[in-house]
């Protein structure tokens, strides 16, 4: 099957210039008439001022024209010409990417004493778009409120877009890994899936494109054309600038220090306030030139930037804003030292406080060349080298030193394009691109990592669990083309669009070895009876033993890179037709066929067990090649003819590029290359901190079967999404409205089982006697075998999103724009695939009903509302108007993330910490539930709310049952979606906390001069992000830096004893993005 896949690829390939499918370029169109009839021959030639660069088309038998592939921007000059008529000219004309500028136009008889007839700009609104999108320019990004310099700040102005402040970008309630980033149609999303913002070098803070160098932007969410794939999310596609007949370019600088950011800012568990920052700083400079090689003929442009930003851990050891005994962490580590010692190890580990930093440097070249009036090529290389220092804490966990990890990530990408003209009714767009990342995890020395609870929070000594071994390297090719035929009044197009990947993912969790005591005394009585020699063999020191290794006799090596390789080919073909000069339908078919160039190793005593146990999978299973469809159909209609009123939408299949990160899984985790061991509450396991030396438990664990395992159900298949779009532009009261409607049906998305654990019969309560939470009971079905957790990755097609929205913009003559919206979303899932392990996905789905099939539920990026609105004035004034000030600001208002509040302990025996939703008693059942006894609290400093207003100043003591339940009551009481769901359990993600409001301001001043005969200018900005902040230190606050919180805030101890100390009940605040940030900008342009 596969050979005759690949034939028939190279078959389609030879038959068409082998090139396009995302869309880097624009175009126009239109109809040209003369007294009511078709004007057949005259001659459109459309010039781009800037360059030189020209494009021609003559007009059919019915009066039609087209031209395609032209530089996004402008301004251009286009001049329709006929013998005998006047000629028609449109001046400074401004192109979107993506949309085809409708320009018909009607001709006077050249008899007529008339001049030549002139219309300066684009007329009426939205381009010829059929779904919804967005295009920004340039002016805009340049505009726009901003400190990271990011795309996340310039593709927020899309309704349907919410961001978090990790950078992460969900589309209508759609995951983050489901997006798609392409610059100049290159492919340069994060495809394995890591980063939050699902770009390359987003794991190191960075994105793989300078701002300053971006000419414009596209946003899609449901466009209908079929040239567009590979997301089921949204999609962003950055054009960069190009050099022009002129030298032009920039000098820019952009920073900041712990002067221009706030003084006050919340503790992260809302708490109190901390002081100011000591030093930060953060700053970001850069070049760039364009310009000739040959006139009209051959073009260059050129970047460099550079960026760097520190800031102090705030959460750091005996800093005001952890909330973890600093003595307690003292005594743990010196205990750790001490254990080493005694083994012959040294270890160096220390609770310093290093300040957090990221560093990137830039680099890209273009060259543009008309090579003759058919043909244009252009070649783009950019280069991103990133480190970033990763301190994984939080005010209720204290890390030492050698729990951090700097992040590096090296991208090279490579893109050709050549666009064609072959005749007057065919034009093609060809592109290759070469992709390259290195990305990698760099821990100081090996050790284990040892977890536990102390007052306050947990310590955590060693290697953090997923650094101990992690690198990736990315090879990522992509082969496209469409080709365009002009036929009357319709646009065929017929297109390929290929993608190739290699991957080699090192990555072993817990490689070497991971400890986590329950608490301090479990700890302590474990140090005493080490030191003693005297260790309990029946006693449960720890909680949980991790340990992950790659199998030298399989693997020949220790540090073994998970290989594997795969495609995505796509074809399609498309018509737009204009049925009529008002009404244009767009219809299309497109085929994605995936591919898998390597098996997952074959386990065979995992095949037999699983056979026999009837769970229909396999390790070795290869992932079905079988095409996936995506129909779609889409219509405009303007329907005063006067593009003042645009009715357009559509209905379509989507096809996404599924995380490769899930399918490096299967390939790793097959049970024989890379072994994984996992066991709660072990019986006299020893603690051995040579990481080298983990063998010994391994080999009891073996014995004991405690093997992960990964599958795919038999026929998995890439994400879809089925989509209808209704949107509505017009204009009304003289304010340009759009109205849009999205409806979004999961065909295939993800969901994960446990196939070792099933039902026992019983229900929670059953076993408790507590009546009321009837949750199913689950053991462990793989007893006596090898295999204690078999996750296997399905299919759902349970999930929709419904998302509406009203945006309205208003220009006036004198510099001033105004624009609000209000987008409204529900957004609906099984599994939200917040995680890159497969055990993560099962284990932290939280559910109450059955955690082999999730209920389905609210999404982890379910965002019901969202606000915005923006005010922008530009004025120029002096007596050649050579000052400009821009005042901007924008408002941005949303709900909180979602969040779920689950009970941390395995209270329905499925082997997982953490899964369980939290049922809301009633008053009278929380005086029916058990709770632990000698829970300790230490609030002498007043530090939690909840404690003070139940127990009164200064509490530090013991908790009595009775003080954990009126704790409970309390904490349920003022708690609005828990008050007021009471005997009901907390459905995954019904609830987001508090409603955000954030403003941020842009000021500039520019200062334009001529040299030489050419415009410069010289510009001074202030950006301040979140200025209520600076206004009010309770303003502003950020909740949550990510999609979909976890809250843990009681424990359950076994045997229906619940343990509530009321010390993480706490929604918490961002401890960064919470106060008000300001930066000074300066940019020479020439």
């Amino acid at each position: 099957m596969q050979k005759r896949l690949l034939f028939l690829v190279t078959l389609l390939l030879a038959m068409t210039t082998t090139v396009m499918a995302q869309i880097t370029t624009s175009g126009i169109s239109g109809r040209v008439t003369s007294q009511g009839e078709d004007v057949i021959g005259a001659t459109v030639t459309a010039t781009h001022l800037p360059s030189g660069t020209i494009y021609r088309a003559v007009t059919n038998i019915d009066g039609r024209y087209t031209i395609q592939g032209m530089r996004v921007g402008g301004p251009y000059k286009i001049q329709v010409a006929y013998i005998g008529q006047k000629t028609k000219t449109f001046e400074n004309v401004t192109l979107r990417l993506g949309e085809t500028e409708d320009l018909s136009c009607s001709l006077q008889d050249d008899s007529k004493e008339l001049q030549e007839v002139v219309v300066t700009g684009n007329a009426g609104v939205n381009g010829t778009k059929t779904g919804a999108a967005q295009s920004i320019s340039s002016k805009q990004i340049a505009d726009m409120p901003s400190i990271t310099h990011g795309i996340a700040d310039v593709a927020r102005l899309n309704p349907q877009l919410t961001t978090s402040s990790n950078g992460a970008m969900s589309f209508a309630g759609a995951s983050n890994r489901y997006n798609s980033f392409m610059i100049d149609g290159a492919m340069n999303n994060d495809v394995f899936g890591l980063a939050a913002d699902g770009s390359n070098g987003g794991q190191a803070g960075t994105q793989p494109v300078s701002m300053e160098t971006i000419e414009q932007i596209q946003v899609n969410v449901a466009p209908f054309d079929v040239r567009q794939s590979g997301f089921t999310g949204g999609s962003i596609n950055a054009i960069t600038k190009s050099g022009t007949n002129q030298f032009h370019g920039s000098v820019y600088g952009f920073g900041n220090n712990q002067s221009l950011i706030g003084h006050h800012y919340p503790y992260s568990d809302g708490t109190g306030y901390a002081p100011k920052y000591q030093k930060q700083e953060q700053y970001q400079w850069g070049v760039t030139l364009g310009g000739p090689i040959i006139k009209n003929k051959l073009f260059f442009f050129v970047n460099y930037e550079n960026a760097n930003k520190t800031y102090p851990n705030l959460n750091g050891y005996r800093q005001a804003g952890s909330r973890v005994n600093p003595d307690e962490a003292d005594d743990v580590l010196q205990k750790v030292k001490d254990m080493a010692q005694r083994q012959g190890l040294s270890y160096d580990g220390t609770f310093a406080n290093p300040d957090i930093y990221t560093k990137s440097n830039k680099l890209g070249a273009k060259i543009d060349w008309n090579i003759n009036d058919f043909n244009k090529f252009s070649f783009r290389w950019s280069y991103v080298d990133a480190k970033q220092l990763n301190v994984v804490s939080s005010s209720s966990s204290l890390n030492d030193d050698h729990y951090y990890f700097p992040f590096t990530s090296k991208t090279n990408s490579f893109t050709a394009e050549l666009q064609s003209r072959i005749s007057p009714t065919i034009s093609n767009e060809a592109r290759v691109s070469y992709v390259r990342v290195r990305d990698k995890r760099n821990v100081a020395s090996a050790f284990p990592m040892i977890s536990l609870l102390v007052t306050g929070g947990s310590v955590n000594i060693g290697n953090e669990r997923s650094s101990m071994a992690n690198s990736l390297d990315q090879d990522i090719y992509t082969v496209e083309d469409n080709l365009t035929w002009y036929k009357g009044n319709h646009t065929f197009t017929f297109g390929t669009h290929n993608e190739f990947y290699k991957f080699a993912n090192l990555f072993i969790q817990d490689a070497n070895g991971s400890y986590n005591f329950t608490d301090k005394a479990h700890f302590d009585k474990y140090y005493a009876d080490f030191v003693a020699g005297t260790i309990d063999p029946n006693y449960n020191y720890f909680r949980q033993y991790r340990y992950g290794v790659a199998n030298v006799d399989v693997t020949g090596d220790p540090r073994w890179k998970t290989p594997f390789s795969a495609g995505q080919l796509g074809f399609y073909a498309q018509d737009k037709w204009n049925i009529t000069p008002s009404f244009q339908l767009t219809y299309g078919l497109r085929m994605e066929i995936p591919l898998f160039f390597k098996t997952p190793t074959a386990n065979e005593p995992f095949n037999t067990y699983a056979a026999q146990h009837n769970w229909d999978v396999r390790t070795n299973h290869k992932l079905s090649s079988t095409p996936l469809w995506s129909p779609r159909v889409g219509f405009r209609w303007d329907i005063n003819k006067d593009r003042q009123f645009i009715l357009r939408g559509g209905l379509g299949i989507f096809t996404g590029r599924i995380p490769y990160v899930w399918i490096s899984n299967n390939f790793a985790k097959t049970g024989l290359q890379m072994q994984t061991y996992s066991v709660n509450n072990p019986k006299g396991l020893e603690l051995i901190l040579n990481p080298n030396g983990q063998e010994a438990n391994a080999a009891r664990l073996r014995a004991a079967g405690s093997q992960e395992v990964n599958v795919f159900e038999d026929k998995f298949k890439f994400a879809q999404t089925l989509k209808a779009n209704l949107g509505f532009d017009f204009h009304l009261l003289g304010i340009d409205w759009t109205a849009e409607a999205l409806y979004s049906k999961t065909l295939n998305d993800i969901y994960y089982k446990n196939l070792a654990v099933d039902k026992t019969g019983q229900t929670f309560a059953q076993v408790t006697g507590y009546e009321w939470d009837n949750r199913p009971m689950y053991e462990r079905t793989t007893t006596g075998s090898p295999f204690s957790y078999v996750y296997a990755l399905y299919n759902t097609s349970k999930g929709y999103t419904t998302s509406l929205s009203l945006k309205g913009e208003k220009h006036f003559n004198f510099g001033l724009d105004l624009m609000a919206s209000y987008t409204w979303t529900r957004s609906m899932s099984v599994n939200s695939g917040t995680s890159s392990v497969a055990g993560s996905n099962w284990m932290y789905n939280a559910t109450y009903r059955d955690v082999n099939d999730p209920e389905l539920s609210l999404s982890a990026y379910n965002v019901p509302h969202r606000l915005q609105a923006s005010a922008y004035y530009h004025i120029n004034y002096g007596a050649q108007k050579q000052w400009e000030t821009t005042i901007g600001l924008i408002y941005q208002g949303r709900s909180g993330s979602p969040y779920v509040i689950e009970v941390y302990g395995d209270m329905n025996g499925d082997g997982a910490n953490g899964n369980d939703l939290m049922w809301i008693p009633t008053d009278a059942q929380i005086d029916r539930m058990k709770f632990a006894s000698g829970v300790k609290v230490n609030n002498s400093k007043d530090i939690y709310p909840l404690i003070t207003k139940v127990l009164g100043s200064g509490f530090n003591g013991t908790l009595t049952e009775a003080q954990q339940r009126s704790l409970m009551k309390q904490w349920i009481a003022d708690d609005s979606y828990m008050n007021h769901h009471r005997g009901e359990y907390f459905k995954r993600y019904a609830d987001n906390l508090a409603f955000e409001n954030h403003f941020d301001v842009h000021l500039a001043q520019k200062y334009s001069f001529k040299v030489a005969g050419q415009t410069n200018s010289l510009e001074l900005s202030l950006d301040i992000i979140n200025i209520g902040n600076l206004l009010n230190k309770d303003w502003g606050h950020t909740y949550g830096d990510e999609f979909g919180r976890y809250f843990s805030p009681f424990n359950y101890e076994g045997n229906g004893v619940f343990k509530f100390d009321g010390t993480h009940v706490a929604r918490n605040y961002d401890t960064y993005y919470s106060r008000w940030r300001g930066q000074l900008g300066l940019r020479y342009t020439f």
